[in-house]
């Protein structure tokens, strides 16, 4: 017996290193990550339109599903989405009409989520002392006008709709962040803009603003955009930011008080912009057969207006990757293939 038990003590020895080994390698703390991660950076504008980007940031959702996320600030959407085509970033959030204007100057991008849609967001504002009370009475004015975003469609579908041609005005060239001097100095009689402009501009006139929405004549979407050639590559890069802004939903339709204070530090702009404007969004995160609609429409008017090289009306469908919505969220995938 004394035998038998020295031949097997080296086998117990063994056995227990091993069971040492497998402790010390296999005890992890649950949660931690295994494997580096997915690092990208994600071009928004600091204006409410990308209220989910800001929170799934502020919040860290991100990080939550494994992403090493980069923001990076813009004061307009298609700034963003310029970030995207001169590969400085690979997502951007962006209203729908540069997303348009990009499809129709051959750019190969596609979106796979619209995280906002509001009626009342874009607005001119005008001056009352340049004889402007009503919008038949912007006829013959200078028009601010940020060309190739959501304000230049609204422009045009605002005049359109009161009867006044484009050329029956002046529309002039400027970024939203120099409307008010230019308007406020006289250079121009109106602009066409959207939030957190428009507060500022409408605070500058007092009395002297006036201010005309159309709620009936256009709906503004926000998209996330990417190249295709990045979606193609990340399919499960795509599936952890949309779980992320779905997080970021359900965390502003729960605290919206909370929400506004979060975005407020995070874009370092003035809460009660947002508190004016809050209700005027839906924040949401979809592909909605009413995009298609609005697509189209804008590319009716690039089309006629010339205004981009393509000149016929592509097939939308094939610039919107629902395979990841439809995967994470599916219910909200409401186009129709």
């Amino acid at each position: 017996m004394e035998s038998s038990s020295r031949s097997r003590s080296p086998v117990v020895i063994l056995v227990a290193l091993a069971v040492i080994v497998w402790s010390v390698i296999g005890c992890k703390p649950p949660g931690k990550q295994t494997s580096p991660r997915e690092k990208f950076t994600f071009a928004y504008t600091t204006a409410p339109d990308a209220v989910l980007v800001h929170i799934a940031f502020a919040k860290g959702f991100f990080a939550e599903e494994g992403l090493d996320a980069t923001p990076q600030p813009h004061p307009f959407g298609k700034l963003a989405l310029e970030s995207v085509m001169e590969g400085k970033a690979e997502l951007a959030a962006v209203g729908d009409t540069p997303f348009v204007f990009a499809v129709m100057n051959g750019k190969k991008i596609t979106t796979f989520a619209t995280i906002l849609t509001s009626n009342r967001n874009n607005a001119i504002v005008a001056r009352q002392d340049r004889g402007i009370a009503k919008p038949s009475d912007l006829l013959g004015k200078k028009i601010g006008v940020t060309f190739g975003t959501t304000g230049d469609f609204f422009n045009y579908s605002f005049l359109l709709f009161h009867g006044i041609h484009e050329k029956q005005v002046r529309r002039i060239a400027m970024s939203p962040g120099d409307m008010d001097e230019a308007l406020s100095t006289g250079k121009v009689d109106a602009v066409s803009t959207w939030s957190p402009f428009r507060q500022q501009i409408q605070k500058k006139l007092g009395s002297n603003g006036v201010t005309f929405f159309g709620e009936t004549l256009y709906t503004e979407t926000f998209c996330v955009a990417a190249t295709r050639e990045y979606v193609s590559r990340n399919p499960e890069t795509v599936k952890k930011v949309l779980r992320a802004l779905i997080k970021a939903e359900a965390f502003v339709k729960q605290h919206p008080e909370e929400s506004r204070r979060l975005v407020t530090e995070f874009t370092k702009t003035d809460k009660t912009i947002l508190e004016d404007t809050w209700d005027v969004f839906t924040f949401e995160v979809a592909l909605d057969q009413g995009l298609l609609v609005n697509f189209e429409d804008q590319t009716r008017w690039v089309i006629k207006n010339r205004l981009a090289t393509r000149t016929d009306m592509p097939n939308y469908l094939d610039f919107i990757y629902d395979n990841a919505l439809r995967s994470v969220k599916p219910e909200a995938v409401r186009i129709v293939r």
